[in-house]
C-alpha cells in the first residue's frame, strides 16, 4: 500500500526517501520476526527474504514508466527501452452481453 503511485514519486528516489522507506519497513520487520531492536535492518530483510522497499519502489517506477507510459527508463545502469517489449493485449471493444 505504501508503494501506491511509486511511478510518480520514486523516479529517481532521493536518499531521504530511501531512508524513510527503510525506517517504515523496519518497524514491520521487527514485529514479524520478533527480533531485538538492535538487529540491523539489512539482516531483518535477509532473514525474511523481503526486498528493501526503496529497491521495490524503484523497480515499480521503472516498470510503470517502461510498460505503461512507454518511456525509456534507467535502473542500475541498465537502459529499458519500451520498443524492446511487446504491447499488452487489447481488451474487447464491445460489451460481452451484446455478443
Amino acid at each position: 500500500m505504501i508503494l501506491h503511485g511509486a511511478a510518480a514519486w520514486a523516479y529517481p528516489l532521493s536518499a531521504r526517501q530511501s531512508r524513510l522507506l527503510n525506517s517504515i519497513q523496519r518497524k514491520f520487520l521487527l514485529n514479524i520476526t520478533g527480533a531485538f531492536s538492535t538487529t540491523p535492518t539489512a539482516a531483518l530483510q535477509v532473514i525474511e527474504g523481503i526486498l528493501p522497499l526503496h529497491i521495490k519502489a524503484e523497480q515499480e517506477a521503472v516498470y510503470v514508466r517502461t510498460a505503461r507510459l512507454r518511456k525509456t527508463s534507467n535502473y542500475n545502469n541498465i537502459n529499458f527501452n519500451p520498443n524492446n517489449y511487446e504491447d499488452g493485449t487489447t481488451s474487447t471493444k464491445f460489451h460481452p452481453a451484446i455478443f
